[in-house]
This record gives C-alpha cells, sequence and structure tokens, in this order.
C-alpha cells in the first residue's frame, strides 16, 4: 500500500478512487488505514476484513452457503421433484470414499483412474459455490456422484477453475495468508462446518509451519472510521466473504459506509446487471451525501438461476 501511495503522489493526484474485490478488499482496507487523506471513495466487492482468519472461515462460511443450495432445492418444487433424497445422497456419498474411480477427463475425454477422497469432493463442490449459475447445477451432479457416474461433479469443477482469472498464484498466496491470517487461528470464533470440518485448518498450519513471512503491525488488523464514502457489497450465496463480514466492516467504518447485500449474488457482485451502473453513479457522485444516497434497490432484483434440470429426449417413434 506504501507502493500505491508513491505512484499516486508520483502522478500528483490529490485523493484517489479505490475499487477492490475479495483480497482487495482487504488491500484498500489497509490503504484507507494509512493513507485516509488520500482517499476520495471506495468500493469494496465481497469483504475481506483483516480479521478474517481465512482458513477457518472458509470451511464456516463453505458450509453455511452448501447447506444454504440444499435448502433451496428443498424448497423449490422443480429441484425436489428431480432430487427428493438430495441431502441423504450427500451423506451417503461422503460415507462412501475414498474410493478408486475411473471417469472421462473432462478436456480430454479419456478415461482417468485416481482415488477419489472426500477432500476431492469437498473441494469439487466448494469451488462452483462462487458461481450462483454453477451452482445451479450441483444437485444433479451430487446424484450423479451418488449412482457412481462422477463426470458431471469433476467438469462442474473444471468448469470454475479453468475460468480467466480464478487461478491463484500459490507462492503469493501462501505468503499472504501465513503471515495475516495464520497466527491468529487461535483467536479465531470460527467453527468447523459439519462436512468441510478442519482440512483448511490443517492444510494452512502445515504448509505455513515452514513457509517464510513477514511482520505485521497490530495496526494492520483495526478499521478506523472512513473520513470518505465506503459503498461495501456482498452476495447472499457467497462461500468465502459473506454479508456477516461486510457487516462488522461496514458496523467498524462508521456513518460514512453503505454495505449493500445482493441475495442471490456469489462472490463478487459489482459486474451483475443494475450494479455496475451503482458502482459508477457511487463514485460519479458530486459529494459524499449524494454518494452515500445512490440507489441500490436493484440489488434485490438480481435472480437465483434456476436448478439445472437435464433435456430429456423423446425416442423417435
Amino acid at each position: 500500500m506504501q507502493d500505491l501511495d508513491a505512484v499516486r503522489r508520483e502522478l500528483e493526484a490529490e485523493q484517489i478512487n479505490l475499487v477492490g474485490g475479495s483480497y482487495g478488499t482487504r488491500a484498500a482496507l489497509d490503504y484507507m488505514r494509512q493513507f485516509p487523506l488520500a482517499v476520495r471513495r471506495v468500493v469494496i466487492d465481497g469483504v475481506a476484513p483483516p480479521d478474517m482468519v481465512l482458513p477457518m472461515s472458509f470451511s464456516t462460511d463453505g458450509q453455511l452457503a452448501f447447506d444454504a443450495l440444499l435448502s433451496a432445492c428443498e424448497n423449490e418444487p422443480a429441484c425436489r421433484r428431480a432430487h427428493p433424497a438430495l441431502r441423504a445422497g450427500w451423506v451417503q456419498l461422503l460415507q462412501s470414499l475414498p474410493k478408486r474411480v475411473t471417469i472421462a477427463h473432462p478436456l480430454t475425454g479419456q478415461p482417468e483412474t485416481f482415488m477419489l477422497s472426500r477432500e476431492l469432493v469437498l473441494s469439487a463442490v466448494r469451488g462452483p459455490l462462487y458461481s450462483p449459475a454453477l451452482t445451479a447445477a450441483l444437485p444433479q451432479a451430487i446424484d450423479e456422484a451418488v449412482q457412481g457416474r462422477y463426470e458431471a461433479l469433476v467438469g462442474i469443477n473444471s468448469l470454475f477453475t479453468s475460468r480467466k482469472g480464478m487461478g491463484l498464484a500459490m507462492g503469493m498466496h501462501f505468503s499472504v495468508v501465513c503471515a495475516e491470517d495464520v497466527p491468529r487461528l487461535a483467536r479465531s470464533a470460527d467453527k468447523p462446518g459439519s462436512d468441510f470440518g478442519s482440512d483448511f485448518q490443517q492444510l494452512y498450519e502445515k504448509v505455513c509451519a515452514d513457509w517464510p513471512r513477514g511482520e505485521l503491525p497490530a495496526a494492520f488488523y483495526t478499521i478506523p472510521p472512513a473520513r470518505q464514502p465506503v459503498l461495501l457489497l456482498s452476495g447472499g450465496l457467497d462461500p468465502v466473504t459473506p454479508p456477516r463480514h461486510g457487516n462488522r466492516t461496514a458496523l467498524a467504518l462508521g456513518a460514512n459506509a453503505r454495505h449493500v447485500v445482493v441475495p442471490n449474488a456469489g462472490h463478487g457482485v459489482m459486474g451483475l446487471g443494475c450494479m455496475r451502473d451503482t458502482v459508477f453513479r457511487f463514485i460519479d457522485a458530486a459529494d459524499a451525501a449524494a454518494a452515500l444516497a445512490v440507489e441500490t434497490g436493484c440489488a434485490k432484483n438480481v435472480p437465483r438461476p434456476l436448478p439445472f434440470l437435464p433435456v430429456e429426449l423423446e425416442a423417435a417413434k
């Protein structure tokens, strides 16, 4: 953030607008903490505050999002008819693991044999939860996996991980999380999800035991009241930065913060339909009062994708 401010000074910009998504929200919050007078407006989407403790919250928030998917299918007539035993089937699937399976590779189509573990299945489910459009296909994929057909579950996850921009630079990722989050594991109040458990915590503890990391000042974990307007955005179905994180961040930022939840959105909402215009109007507003009063009612109109149901063609007569 000090590098960013050096660029601002070189450009001779008195103030700048900050727009951050996911981890970029934590970066924006830290810039605001260090250089409050240099900020004009801030938009943070998918809020990851510095006190989040990622390895623990992965399990808690992922479980909440997955449970919401199961409940949504039970409450939607077409999904309930197509998958009447979805919750029981999911338990059955997890209890059947690990097992050796042979499936067609989602890209090459060539058969591959490997050990399908509980961890692999949980990872294959968690990834698509980031996007409601992919989440809509999970009930069908889970039912097929219960019946021994794993191509759909693996294919949906591959579709998620292959999307442009979704890859992680794991060296940088561990350098950040091992320095900022893992040292605070003992302070986390999050409880492991019933399915996702403590696998994430154990992985990061193992990696971070030997990973080089920097030391952070105690002030890094504080969120001072905002001097200028901040628009916080959260997706109600987000499995990694759900509204609970945005709520407490907005509370810390104070009167100049506005938190908007898009109930049927996943991780990242500023690019969805009317939300793009909302962001532009917030930044372009003539003064702070106008920015904080920007219309956001359209957020409630973003629909949740209907559950995927396979097309069944009638046999030729």
